[in-house]
């Protein structure tokens, strides 16, 4: 069971969040609150940070191979 210890709190501009809301009560993109959608676009975010230093890196290393 998470605990408050185990969360942070970020702060993002009003407008961001009025934005997220307007996704929310649309509905059809199945989020149910910001947390959620947050949630899910820091982790993508993160995903596709780390696939594309992945890539740099094997690139930089195919160049050096040759």
């Amino acid at each position: 069971m998470k605990t408050e210890d185990d969360y942070v709190t970020v702060r993002i501009p009003r407008q961001l969040a009025d934005e997220i809301d307007e996704i929310i009560r649309i509905g059809t993109l199945g989020y149910r609150t910001r947390a959620e959608m947050v949630n899910e676009a820091i982790r993508l975010r993160i995903e596709l940070l780390r696939f594309n230093s992945s890539n740099r890196s094997n690139m930089s290393q195919k160049k050096e191979d040759k």
